[in-house]
């Protein structure tokens, strides 16, 4: 439960954008839904498309509050476009009613002025004032006087925040560089109040501008805004201000409090994006107010203090974000899409295994072209024949180039690979308690700190370009050793043992992929030199296209090969391509079947005839004995036909059989890559997860609005947090465990001190290094535990230099436990400086001295009605004062020679 009920009001723009803004913020749906709670929220613009655009978010909202079954009456929003129906019943009523209003309200009006003549060209009101305060006052005074509509929303606004159960505080926000805003914001303040009674605390937030806003915004109607701003705020000028004009002008806030733009713009470069930024700082600070007792702040700063010339207050605010949480949903997410991975890869194990059967196919053939070329040629020896084999691999040119390219290529996913799963696999380190048969596996899985020894797995498949040549044989001696050691050990969990076994066959992949590509590279160094061979013998057309096809398909095998070494992502993008390579494959395998298959088809009916001649000769021998010699002749001549036919038969048969095993081959392989095999949808589902974790992890390092910070968690906590999900404990992770187990708190309070130095910088706080003052506010919002009272130190020192005497008692730091569990929120008011020590107001004054007297006159707002000017009126309350003063001092010399 909230101390605070704050109840808002945004007038023009800036604060119809930030009452839209805070009504959007998902903290203020939970608001609403507490039942306490009472909110009343109003917003009064000129220009309609903001007014426009916050009741479309409010229609959405509503929806979506009354299905969840919120009570209508626990959230009110006004939101009124206020105009005029005619310029000429706008310039009627200033010049014939508004006096008469003023006065019946107490106003000293003996000499009323309009303001508006009817000669003046009023601008189109799409855009609202435009920085017109003169105009925008104009505005106000018709629809709350004489049309009743703004009375109106007040009286609404009132009825729903004094129906909270929580004591209202109302918060009034607008721009003080634009027209409607600080144009209406004078009597609009003095008007609620009398509607609200004096026991409701009311509190101004002023957005000054910076030098990013066009001169308009930061110039001459700016500069007139804070003047007048002073005749409320400054105790003596207000006091001048009654006495002369009337009771209705005291000053009707409890606080006012400018929140300087040019931090933000100063961050994103941007003005529009800044003030976006601006719009959500507000209402984060809105939150940090309804937490604390709002007594102790205005003690300080609100006009009970009666303050002068240093009236002046600025907020700002620091956000610090400890994305522990996230990355425990990050690594949730990681730990996910690793385990598919570790699936993945076994069944790679088995896609190479098949990969290699498949070359041992083009192998074997180009075997026997070779031994088909030696017998054409007259050299074939069967003894020799190996080693023949052996110096065509051996001489070709790009052997070694080769051979180092796979290594590299291996080597590079390998580590791509280990950098999954090393985060996980270094878990088995953090284990509390340990045996021999656990410091074993360690040792014989992780490298020791400084060792180069190639006795465990990270170095033998790190350094793969160095030691393949006893890759496997050592990797063979430490996979045997894991492997009986793995399932013996009682300590590691099941999910760190799967990361052992991955970690065992990415070895195996290693191995593998090396063993295929140089058996590949045998295959097609044969192929190669064997087209060559051929070529010169015009006879050998028939090997030639086959040798050819066997190129092509070891071509297409190559880039299969490297498709089981890609990163998933590109895996997933490029296997639709290489399934078409394979289905092109099978496609002319199936057509040299279909001519292998009509081969034997036609040495079966050959072999049909020949064994029905042979059937009809024997039976005619059997009938004629005169003719039986030449059917003897016949029959031996069918029989050695038959035997060919035969021996052409089985090879046919065989050619069919191989044919069909090599398609097998190929089909099964496709099969791997189809869309709805378990392989590719298992693919699909690792980029997936990968790709919500890679956006998790972006949101956590992306630049934050410019009044937050997010720490990045240490090396180590991210460990903690792996060992935790590795331990099956991640359920179990509450705030009270992250806190005394995974954070670090050196890492925290470092991270937290450089943050509160920042406010070293006086701009930080819009102010100029000229700023001195004896007051100023800090308060901590944070995670129970997580501030000590070094941090508050450091808060101290940081702000020391802006005090005028001893720190202690200038600067209050007050520490409120805060409602989200890792974020601390550090708010500094820079209280009781002077109007001339604000960043903003030498460029606003450099701009209203170049102004013109018609752009000066239409900047007015407050006393408008009177033709007074807030310039003249604190130069002659500046006057006043020096005379008093210098007559005291007079009279102090006088008195001290009397004496003598």
């Amino acid at each position: 439960m909230y101390q605070n009920s704050v109840q808002l009001i945004g007038l023009g723009s800036a604060g119809t954008n930030i009452v839209e803004s805070f009504l959007t913020n998902k903290k203020t749906r939970e608001l609403i839904e507490n039942d306490l709670t009472r909110l009343s929220l109003l917003a009064i613009d000129i220009a309609d498309p903001e007014i426009r655009s916050l009741q479309e978010a409010h229609e959405q909202i509503s929806r979506a509050l009354i299905k969840a079954g919120v009570p209508r009456e626990r959230w009110r929003l006004i939101a009124e476009s206020v105009k005029f129906p005619t310029a000429e019943a706008m310039f009627d009523f200033i010049n014939q009613k508004y006096g008469e209003y003023v006065i019946g309200e107490g106003s000293k009006l003996d000499n009323y002025s309009p303001w508006l003549q009817s000669t003046m060209a009023v601008p189109p009101m799409a855009g609202g004032a435009g920085r017109r305060r003169a105009l925008a006052k104009a505005i106000y005074a018709l629809n709350y006087y004489q049309l009743g509509i703004i009375r109106n929303c007040i009286n609404a606004f009132k009825e729903q925040a004094l129906s909270s159960i929580i004591t209202p505080t109302i918060v009034l926000v607008y721009g003080m560089g634009g027209g409607t805003g600080s144009g209406i914001f004078f009597d609009f303040a003095r008007h609620l109040r009398k509607v609200m009674g004096s026991g409701v605390p009311m509190i101004a937030f002023v957005i000054t501008p910076c030098g990013g806003d066009d001169p308009p915004a930061k110039g001459c109607s700016a500069f007139v805004a804070m003047n007048e701003l002073s005749l409320l705020i400054n105790k003596d000028y207000n006091e001048h201000v009654i006495k002369e004009y009337g009771e209705i002008y005291r000053n009707p806030l409890n606080a006012l409090v400018y929140l300087p733009l040019l931090p933000a713009f100063s961050k994103v470069g941007n003005i529009v994006s800044a003030r976006k930024e601006m719009d959500d700082m507000v209402v984060d600070l809105l939150y940090v107010l309804m937490d604390f007792d709002l007594a102790d702040l205005l003690g300080g700063i609100g006009t009970e203090v009666g303050l002068t010339n240093n009236s002046a207050h600025t907020l700002s605010m620091v956000k610090v974000i400890y994305p522990v949480e996230d990355y425990l949903l990050a690594y949730k997410l990681s730990f996910e899409s690793m385990s598919l991975l570790q699936e993945s890869r076994k069944e790679k194990l088995d896609i190479l295994y098949e990969i290699k059967n498949v070359i041992k196919v083009d192998n074997n053939a180009t075997r026997e072209l070779f031994k088909n070329y030696l017998i054409k040629t007259g050299i074939y020896n069967e003894d020799q024949f190996e080693d023949k084999l052996k110096t065509i691999i051996n001489s070709n040119p790009r052997l070694e180039d080769d051979v180092v390219l796979h290594v590299k290529g291996v080597e590079l996913q390998t580590k791509h690979w280990l950098d999954d799963i090393m985060k996980y696999l270094l878990t088995i380190k953090l284990m509390g308690k340990t045996g021999p048969i656990e410091e074993s596996i360690i040792n014989l899985a992780l490298k020791k700190d400084g060792s180069r020894k190639l006795d465990n797995l990270e170095i033998l498949l790190t350094t793969l370009t160095k030691n393949h040549l006893e890759f496997s044989e050592r990797k063979a001696d430490i996979i045997e050793r894991l492997t009986q050691l793995i399932p013996s050990s009682q300590i590691f969990t099941l999910r760190q043992k799967k990361v052992l076994e991955d970690l065992v066959n990415i070895s195996e992949l290693a191995e593998q992929a090396l063993n295929i590509l140089r058996f590949y590279d045998e295959t097609r160094y044969i192929t190669e030199a064997l087209l060559r061979y051929y070529q010169v013998l015009p006879e050998c057309q028939i090997e030639l296209e086959e040798l050819y096809d066997i190129r092509e398909e070891l071509d297409i095998i190559y880039l299969i090969i490297q498709l089981m070494l890609r990163t998933p992502a590109d895996e997933a993008k490029m296997i639709d391509e290489h399934l078409a390579y394979i289905n092109e494959i099978l496609t002319k395998r199936m057509r040299k079947r279909g001519n292998f298959d009509n081969e034997a088809m036609r040495i079966a009916e050959i072999k049909k005839r020949k064994e029905f001649d042979k059937t009809r000769i024997e039976r005619q021998m059997r009938k004629f004995l005169s003719s039986k010699r030449y059917a003897r002749e016949k029959l031996r001549d069918l029989e050695r036909d038959l035997r060919r036919i035969n021996e052409e038969e089985a090879i046919a048969l065989e050619n069919l059989d191989q044919v069909d095993a090599t398609i097998k081959l190929y089909e099964r392989l496709a099969k791997r890559f189809e869309l709805t095999s378990p392989y590719r949808k298992r693919l699909n589902k690792i980029v997936d997860t990968h790709r919500e974790y890679q956006v998790k992890l972006a949101e956590i390092v992306a630049p934050k609005r410019y009044y937050e910070k997010s720490a990045d968690l240490t090396e180590s906590e991210q460990l903690k947090i792996i060992f935790k999900i590795l331990t099956e404990q991640e359920e179990g992770l509450t705030r009270e465990v992250i806190f005394k187990d995974i954070l670090d708190m050196a890492h925290f309070k470092d991270y937290i001190k450089s943050v509160v130095r920042s406010f070293k910088t006086p701009s930080v706080m819009g102010f100029k290094p000229t700023y001195k003052t004896d007051y100023i506010w800090v308060t901590i919002t944070t995670p129970p535990n997580m501030w000590t009272e070094d941090m508050s130190q450091e808060v101290y020192t940081a702000l020391a230099g802006y005090v005028t005497s001893e720190v202690s008692r200038t600067i209050t730091v007050r520490v409120v436990e805060s409602r989200d569990p890792w974020i601390t929120r550090v708010l500094v008011v820079g209280g009781r400086g002077k109007p001339e020590d604000m960043e903003a107001f030498d460029e606003m004054q450099n701009l209203y001295s170049k102004s013109n007297d018609f752009e000066r006159y239409l900047s007015r707002s407050f006393l408008l009605e009177h033709s007074v000017y807030a310039t003249n009126i604190i130069k002659e309350v500046n006057q006043n004062t020096d005379n008093t003063s210098s007559a005291n001092t007079n009279n102090n010399q006088t008195n001290s020679k009397t004496k003598k």
